[in-house]
């Protein structure tokens, strides 16, 4: 399967991923080298858990950014 990520994290990239049928959203943030616990993964618009199967072809990858 192939899926397209844009990834806004301090500057924004583009990338096209061939993953696995059954593969999760996690296993494209280790594709793309991201930590799970640093990253929001967005499916038009709305927040997938890590942890679900990759339903789109597109998604999102917002960086959390926190601070003090």
């Amino acid at each position: 399967m192939k899926v397209r990520v844009k990834v806004l994290a301090g500057s924004v990239s583009e990338h096209s991923l061939e993953i696995d049928n059954g593969s999760t959203y996690g296993d494209v943030l280790e594709q793309l080298e991201l930590n799970p616990e640093t990253v929001i993964v967005m499916v038009d618009g709305t927040p997938v858990p890590v942890d679900e199967m990759v339903s789109a072809g597109y998604l999102e990858v917002l960086r959390i950014v926190s601070g003090g």
